[in-house]
């Protein structure tokens, strides 16, 4: 989509469903693709499918997860033309069942924004633990959460958009890939614990699902020390990108976003401040849309929206903090009906979400 203003930003957020070079593990000992003539021409497909979104979403800034090989991601720019036209952010994985998130920053085009820093994060913050936490009301039980560390580590970068008077401020950039809703895996050596012994495939299941609310509650934490307070005038625009592994109301998604109120109404005024608050771009083309339907995975006929762009109030059309304007949203998911698309197409099980923003700041005598 072409940019009105150099100060205009778009994002993207792609799953690569496993990006492994040939020979390359992933979740098992085994190569995701063997390097023989079959694997190398399945690898060749994923290259070439992924290339051909890259230049779909034509975006500034996009965001990746599932990589494993940073290799095969520089495959996939070179594949698509792009080599040079990106800052790539990206490191192989540390082993096996342990993919990496990455990031690429558009500098080819006069007017880009500039990547500053970034790097990974892998612990919770130091002040977001649960050790003896003693329940006042219900059960009124002692509870202690020793989980630690994000499954998959975030990506915490820093770009400047370009322009001059005014120069926009620096945007910090998240790329998150939280726990899946799929059973956790767990050991069965001895001793075992008796819940794996007579429960375990619930046990798995519950256990994922508490690990992706504690990368949740801990991700909450680290925006709540990037954002600013509520009594605070200075800005800190943020943008959240990748595979949450929920719906946009999930428990989970609500904790990460802080649940800010979106303006409805002409008069009313809501949305017009937000410090801590997070928008979806999901929600914000649905109250454009007269019908709209967002679905970036399919998991047993169900349509579900598990990949999100979420946005601070500096992007929010209604808030007395905004610098950009939300144009539009869309995903890439028609692949998602094909059969057997990822052996055919050499596709990824998840839908492309991508999202443009306007330079429009809110003009000082117009705040409501």
């Amino acid at each position: 989509m072409p940019r009105d203003n150099m100060r205009d930003l778009s994002f993207a957020t792609i799953n690569l469903l496993n990006l492994q070079v040939p020979g390359g593990i992933t979740y098992s000992n085994q190569p995701h693709f063997t390097d023989d003539a079959e694997g190398q021409a399945a690898y060749r497909r994923k290259v070439e499918w992924t290339a051909a979104r890259l230049r779909e979403v034509d975006a500034e800034v996009i965001a990746f997860q599932e990589l494993w090989a940073a290799q095969a991601l520089v495959d996939c720019f070179k594949a698509a033309g792009l080599s040079g036209d990106y800052d790539i952010l990206a490191r192989d994985a540390p082993g096996r069942g342990r993919p990496q998130v990455a990031l690429a920053v558009r500098k080819d085009r006069h007017g880009s924004p500039q990547l500053v820093r970034g790097d990974w994060q892998t612990a919770f913050p130091e002040t977001f633990r649960f050790e003896k936490l003693h329940e006042t009301d219900g059960a009124e039980e002692e509870i202690t959460i020793t989980i630690s560390e994000f499954s998959r580590p975030l990506l915490i970068a820093t770009i400047q958009p370009e322009g001059r008077s005014p120069t926009p401020p620096e945007v910090t950039v998240i790329v998150a890939h939280l726990k899946s809703k799929g059973p956790a895996r767990v050991s069965f050596a001895a001793p075992k614990p008796v819940i794996l012994e007579y429960h375990a495939k619930h046990a798995r299941s519950a256990l994922a699902h508490v690990r992706r609310v504690m990368e949740a509650g801990a991700l909450r934490v680290l925006l709540d020390e990037q954002m600013t307070s509520e009594d605070d005038d200075d800005i800190s625009p943020v943008v959240v990108l990748g595979d949450l592994n929920d719906d946009t109301t999930s428990v989970t998604n609500e904790l990460i976003s802080d649940q800010p109120t979106y303006r409805v109404m002409q008069k009313s005024r809501a949305g017009l401040t937000s410090d801590k608050g997070l928008y979806s771009v999901e929600r914000l083309q649905q109250y454009r849309s007269m019908r709209h339907v967002y679905y970036t995975h399919i998991y047993k006929h169900k349509r579900e929206s598990l990949d999100h762009i979420l946005v601070s109030e500096e992007f929010y059309d209604h808030s007395r903090k905004r610098l950009w304007s939300f144009r539009e949203m869309e995903v890439i998911n028609d692949h998602l009906n094909r059969p057997s698309f990822e052996d055919t197409l050499g596709a990824s099980d998840h839908g492309v979400v991508k999202a443009y923003f306007d330079w429009n700041p809110m003009p000082k005598d117009l705040t409501a």
